[in-house]
C-alpha cells in the first residue's frame, strides 16, 4: 500500500482511534458529569499510562535514541512529519500501526485520554485527536521517532497519550485551539450516530 503522504494524524483517523464519544466499562458517563479537575487529568494520565509494557531496557532506550538522532541527522532539513515517510522509518511505522490496530486495549487508552480531554475542554458529543507535527522540535521529534522505531505499541501510546496529558492545561483552561505541542481535541462528525432514513412502513 503506498500512501504518499503518511502522517501520524492520518494513520490515527484511519485506523479508527478517533474517540467515539461512548461510554466505557472503566468510567460510565452519569447524566450530570462533574467538572474535571486539574489533578484528575495527572491521575487519569497515570492511569492510562499504567499496565503498559515494561520500559525499554537503558541499552535499548540508549539503541533507539541513537537510531533517531542518526536518521534526524541524515535529513536535517525535514520536519517530524516527513521523517515518517523516510524509508527507514515508514516500514517500521506500518509494523507499528498494523500492530497497534489489532490491539482494542491499547486503542481504548488514546480513546479515553481523548474523552478526558475532551471533556475538560468542554466538547459535547464525539472527539478525536487532532495532531500536527511539523513544527516538533528536535527533542519531541526523537521521542516521536523512538517510539515509531520501537515497533512497540505500548511505546506509541505512551508517547501520544503524554502529548495529550501535556496539551490538556492548553486546550482546556489555557483557551487554546491548539497547544504548543501541536495537540488539538477537535469534534469528530464521522464518529456521529449514522443519520435514520424514513423507510416505509
Amino acid at each position: 500500500m503506498n500512501t504518499p503522504a503518511f502522517s501520524i494524524a492520518v494513520v490515527l483517523a484511519a485506523i479508527g482511534l478517533a474517540s467515539c464519544g461512548k461510554s466505557t466499562p472503566a468510567a460510565p458517563k452519569t447524566a450530570a458529569p462533574a467538572p474535571v479537575s486539574e489533578p484528575r487529568i495527572e491521575s487519569e494520565i497515570a492511569n492510562a499510562l499504567s499496565g503498559s509494557a515494561p520500559a525499554p531496557t537503558a541499552a535499548s532506550a540508549g539503541d533507539l535514541q541513537r537510531e533517531a538522532e542518526g536518521i534526524m541527522a541524515q535529513y536535517p532539513g525535514k520536519t517530524a512529519a516527513d521523517l515518517l515517510n523516510v524509508p527507514e522509518v515508514n516500514v517500521k511505522l506500518r509494523n507499528l500501526l498494523g500492530k497497534l490496530a489489532q490491539d482494542k486495549a491499547l486503542q481504548q487508552r488514546i480513546n479515553s485520554s481523548v474523552d478526558l480531554a475532551a471533556q475538560i475542554k468542554g466538547l459535547d458529543g464525539a472527539a478525536r485527536l487532532d495532531l500536527d507535527i511539523k513544527g516538533y522540535d528536535k527533542a519531541r521529534t526523537s521521542r516521536m521517532l523512538q517510539a515509531t522505531l520501537s515497533e512497540d505499541p505500548n511505546q506509541l501510546v505512551a508517547f501520544l497519550v503524554g502529548e495529550i496529558g501535556e496539551a490538556a492545561p492548553d486546550i482546556s483552561y489555557g483557551g487554546m485551539e491548539r497547544a504548543p505541542n501541536g495537540v488539538a481535541i477537535v469534534p469528530n462528525p464521522a464518529a456521529a450516530t449514522t443519520p435514520k432514513t424514513d423507510l416505509p412502513d
